[in-house]
């Protein structure tokens, strides 16, 4: 007569399995393309390109979203806040503001969190090509390192 697995070697099999088979997917699932700051200046302001802020609206205007993280958006770049996504006329106004599937969409933010829900909302609720769609790494955080870079409005916290 067999005996069975015991019950913990066999938990632990099948969760090493879904392990396994999860990383297979992730690794071959397809990625945002990050970019820098030289990519972010070439393209900005091209034929094509669009460069989006998702961060909230009065941060864009330049309300500091917390210590040592100034406010205010890098030149070029729309406002279109991440909680825009989730309202019903979310196509029309990304259609209004330049965001198709046909340019190329730079998202940044402070940390990549936002860009990162911004890109799945892209590429899962309205269908954009993955290709299309390129993450500023680290955002703001990144371009104020360059004491030449600067943020609009002028007077932003």
């Amino acid at each position: 007569m067999k005996k069975a697995l015991p019950l913990n070697i066999a938990a632990i099999l099948i969760f090493t399995l879904t392990f396994i088979v999860s990383m297979i997917f992730n690794w071959l699932e397809p990625k945002v393309e990050n970019v820098d700051e030289a990519y972010v200046k070439e393209h900005t302001g091209q034929y094509g390109f669009v460069l989006v802020d998702v961060r909230d609206e009065d941060v864009y205007e330049g309300f500091s979203p917390s210590p040592g993280i100034p406010g205010g958006h890098i030149p070029g770049a729309i406002s279109f806040p991440l909680s825009d996504m989730n309202v019903a006329a979310a196509s029309a106004a990304m259609a209004k503001v330049g965001i198709t599937k046909t340019a190329t969409i730079i998202l940044y933010d402070t940390q990549n969190k936002q860009s990162d829900l911004f890109a799945i909302y892209l590429v899962n609720r309205f269908h954009f090509p993955i290709s299309r769609i390129k993450r500023y790494e680290n955002g703001i955080t990144d371009w104020i390192r360059n004491p030449e870079n600067i943020l609009l409005p002028e007077d932003h916290e």
